[in-house]
């Protein structure tokens, strides 16, 4: 079963509903960065139709054959607990219909645990990191892995075999459902009943919020009596739990009025909602205070009422749930198998890439993975620090992704690409073997480097390579070109792939244009204040309203890690180690993205700010302390109006030896640009880039199963759309095609000895076009707004002279003044158009 991201509207009723403990551990919050990633997490809805009158009153699938015995976690590992061992052990095996008692049916939540735990269990992990683990390189079970948490918090599994048979056992999506509304809430009775497709087994889901050492017990005379319950959960969200039922009947007197109900306002804000329900509760499990021994048989209630509290009114984490899509049988396209020797892995980070060509010394592109990326801390590959033996370890990756990104009708070279970030040396190793195997035929066939015992460079990346000679099933785009949209007509085009694992999934994404330049930051601006120093924002607005991603944005909130983001929100992410995911996950623009940098303003630090009609300066000077090196660090961002954005660097940075990226993103992880210059080496002062995002048209979509359609409304002459193609496997393609739509009638030839002369520009009151030795023929003359609405006709005409001026006032049809921001002027005659871009900077 595929879960579909359909909004469905369904009805439904609530009325009728019929609706202390030891402390014992506090493990580290989940984090703001944790919390934006969850929140961006895909939302789903329940299916039509069904009412609460059509559920069970209680339902607890925690007492069924799919759901894991509940056990006691022996370290900080309560994301992993709830999100592997609980929620993905019961989904998996419901969906294979195998019983979750025996070892072989049930999955380590160390496996993910240890490659963010620091190599050591000394904090928590939220379950997002491990999902992605799931999602790119699966889980073995407890039998093959050797137990729940076999060789403690450090280990690394080791051998080929055992990572293809956790390439077996993966998810194909993570979502969430808010469920601070009824709405809501119907949506997660319906996954814990039906699965959300009217199955006759319903699924589990996993939540975050405080340890749960404050229970209380159902009162006497009600349902459940007796029975240990939550009624808020007080403090931060140090916890991962499993819910794995409810019971409408259960019920806590919150106002102490002898009352039962779930329609008066007992908080007294004068709205009737979920938080004055005291009727009806779900059912969860942890992995904390004696695990069986904890509250009723190791379940414990919690009241509706508790999902739909903010956080700092007993509430959960973000007011969400979230559950998983699984896999019933992955079997990986194409994998890498690799075996190497080295001694400190967190200075590792391990990709693997692909060239069309048999000459190429470097790939042509590479993915990384969740794993093998600067993690473990100063361990030997396999954990530990004593043993020899340990400093080697065998691994697999399935690297099917890659297929998406080779030639079809070219050479086939892999790459295994390991970078080193180790400023004192301290790391030495080699690669062993290398070889990549194809898996979609009746036996696997496997490549070998011929290289043995590949030295691996100081502060630098290794190579290793083979030529893979057989053919290999390469996913493509086949379709090379749109024909020409018309303006104001319905435009239908479906597009054409090859290869891949069946169901694909299509999607746009907005293509963006690099050039490196050399600037100088400018030091003439105004210091400003983050609210906090380390973590905090510093709220600006704009003088121009400024283009993202086809939104126009007027405040930015400016924060101290280097970054521009326009949400307001915190980032002291404490176990954040892969920056470039952050960006992807996040709208932001990130000059120089790193956690580990600090302000000092004592010592000449902060942030500065300079604008003008046309550009917004950023600086930021400061110092970064990661676990590779310390070093000063300044950088700017200059944003322009018309949504070019320059990244400067000030000062000279070894950016192989720190752990930082760079770039922007629309924060939906498939609209993002990661520049080439976040993979350098060497950054020195003065060394700038310029980048500018080309915005999709607004009028056009594409569905997931690649109809690309939609009705034009402003003119495009060969605008670069980039389109995807994913399938079921992960394998990703991209393409970029032309696109165009002209007018009825017009070939859009650009006048061959005229150009439009428009001043001022930027513009405050008006605007004067002048066109050089203009035709003689019937002229029109439009202004469109960014996103390609039409604003305004200001000229139609059957001749113009030369130095007959055309003007713009800044208003629209309506004789309203138009917001700030980039605007286009362009004139038409017959065949021929040409168009000119302007800022208007407001009256």
């Amino acid at each position: 079963m595929r879960l579909t991201l359909a909004i469905v509207a369904f009805v439904f009723s609530m009325q009728g509903m019929l609706a202390q403990g030891n402390y014992v551990h506090e493990a580290p919050s989940l984090n703001q960065y944790d919390s934006l990633m969850l929140a961006n997490l895909p939302e789903i809805s329940a299916i039509p139709v069904l009412k609460s009158s059509d559920l069970p009153y209680y339902l607890d699938n925690s007492r069924l054959a799919y759901y894991r015995p509940i056990y006691q976690q022996i370290s900080n590992e309560c994301g992993q607990v709830s999100g592997v061992a609980y929620n993905f052990t019961y989904e998996i095996n419901r969906l294979r219909d195998l019983p979750a008692s025996e070892e072989a049916n049930q999955y380590p939540p160390h496996f993910t645990f240890n490659f963010m735990s620091g190599g050591a269990g000394w904090f928590g992990v939220s379950y997002f990191h491990s999902f992605e683990i799931l999602k790119a390189l699966g889980c073995p079970n407890v039998e093959t892995y050797g137990g729940m948490a076999a060789g403690g918090n450090s280990r690394w599994m080791s051998g080929y075999e055992d990572y293809l048979s956790a390439m077996s056992n993966r998810i194909r999506e993570v979502y969430q459902i808010p469920v601070d509304t009824e709405e809501g809430l119907m949506t997660l009775k319906q996954w814990l009943h039906n699965h959300l497709d009217g199955s006759d087994v319903g699924g589990v889901a996993s939540f975050y919020a405080n340890s749960p050492w404050n229970m209380k017990t159902l009162p006497e005379g009600s349902p459940e009596e007796g029975k240990k319950v939550i009624t808020y959960w007080a403090g931060n969200p140090t916890h991962a739990m499993t819910i794995s039922g409810y019971n409408d009947s259960i019920r806590y007197d919150y106002n102490q009025d002898g009352l039962y109900t779930n329609n008066l306002d007992i908080n007294g804000d004068g709205v009737l909602h979920m938080k004055d329900w005291e009727i009806g509760g779900l059912i969860f499990a942890h992995g904390w205070q004696g695990g069986i021994n904890f509250g009723d048989s190791g379940r414990c209630y919690m009241m509706y009422k508790t999902l739909a509290d903010k956080l700092y009114e007993g509430g959960i984490w973000n007011n969400a749930v979230h559950i998983l899509d699984v896999k019933s049988i992955e079997k990986p396209g194409l994998t890498a198998k690799i075996k190497m020797t080295y001694n400190r892995r967190m200075m590792l980070r391990i990709k693997c890439g692909v060239s069309s060509s048999a000459n190429d010394t470097l790939p042509e592109h590479s993915i990384s993975f969740p794993v093998f990326n600067f993690q473990g801390g100063n361990n030997y590959m396999q954990g530990g620090y004593e043993l020899e033996e340990n400093k080697t370890i065998e691994f697999g990756l399935d690297i099917t992704a890659l297929l998406g990104l080779l030639n079809p009708d070219s050479s086939k070279q892999f790459f295994l690409i390991i970078e080193e970030r180790d400023p004192y040396s301290q790391g030495t190793g080699h690669i062993e073997h290398f070889s990549v195997i194809d898996h979609s035929g009746t036996y696997p066939q496997e490549y070998s480097c011929t290289e043995d015992s590949i030295p691996i460079l100081d502060n630098g990346l290794t190579y290793a390579s083979l030529l893979f000679e057989d053919e290999l099933e390469i996913m493509a785009i086949t379709t090379s070109e749109l024909p020409a949209a018309v303006i104001g007509e319905a435009y239908n085009y479906q597009l054409e792939s090859a290869g891949g694992n069946a169901p694909h999934k299509w999607s746009m994404r907005s293509a963006t244009q690099e050039s490196e330049i050399q600037a100088e930051i400018d030091t003439t601006g105004t210091f400003v204040e983050p609210e906090y120093y380390n973590y905090g924002n510093y709220a600006h607005t704009l003088p121009f309203s400024f283009p993202f991603y086809g939104t126009l944005v007027d405040t930015i909130y400016i924060h101290p890690k280097g970054l521009v983001m326009f949400e307001n929100t915190n980032y002291p992410w404490p176990y954040l180690r892969d920056p470039e995911l952050l960006i992807r996950n996040t709208r932001c623009i990130a000059p120089c993205l790193s956690t580990f940098m600090t302000i000092l303003p004592d010592s000449g630090h902060g942030i500065w700010l300079s604008e003008d009609a046309e550009m917004l300066r950023i600086r930021w000077k400061g110092i970064v302390d990661d676990p590779f090196n310390a070093f000063p660090i300044e950088f700017g961002l200059n944003m322009h109006a018309d949504g070019k954005v320059d990244f400067i660097f000030g000062s000279e940075m070894a950016g192989h030896q720190s752990i930082w990226s760079c770039g922007f993103s629309k924060g939906d992880n498939l609209n993002y640009y990661i520049p080439a210059i976040a993979e350098s080496m060497l950054i020195n002062e003065g060394d700038a880039i310029e980048l500018q995002n080309i915005p999709l048209p607004e009028e056009m979509q594409i569905t997931e199963d690649g109809l690309f359609s939609g009705t034009p409304e402003q003119y495009y002459k060969e605008v670069t759309l980039g389109f995807c193609l994913e399938d079921d496997d992960g394998c990703k393609a991209y393409r970029n095609i032309k696109f165009s739509a002209t007018e009825l009638d017009i070939d859009e030839k650009e006048f061959s000895n005229q150009s439009i002369h428009a001043y001022p520009n930027p513009f405050r009151n008006s605007i004067t076009v002048l066109l050089t030795d203009p035709p003689q023929l019937p002229l029109s003359c439009k202004v469109y707004d960014i996103k390609g609405t039409l604003i305004k006709t200001i000229l139609e005409k059957e001749s113009l002279n030369e130095g007959d001026m055309i003007q713009w006032d800044g208003r629209n049809e309506a004789g309203k003044t138009c917001p700030p921001g980039v605007y286009f002027i362009r004139l038409i005659a017959k065949d021929q158009a040409v168009s000119s871009k302007v800022i208007f900077t407001g009256n």
